[in-house]
């Protein structure tokens, strides 16, 4: 498994994928591999969606997307 932390303004629903994956501001488990990341709710924020590879990771060392 790997880790990803998504940090926003305000508690949101992630979505990886198109699939609820857990809430911002909290280091979240997923499989390795290539994701598409989104908030759900209004469509306030930016970048809309942010792809990446998700390896290597730790729970102490996550991958870190920011929406603002």
């Amino acid at each position: 498994m790997e880790y990803v932390f998504v940090s926003f303004k305000e508690d949101r629903t992630v979505l990886a994928d198109g699939e609820i994956l857990g809430q911002t501001n909290q280091t979240l488990l997923i499989v390795r591999g290539h994701h598409s990341f989104a908030l759900d709710g209004p469509a306030d924020f930016q970048p809309p969606v942010v792809d990446a590879v998700i390896q290597h990771t730790t729970p102490i060392d996550p991958y870190k997307i920011e929406f603002k």
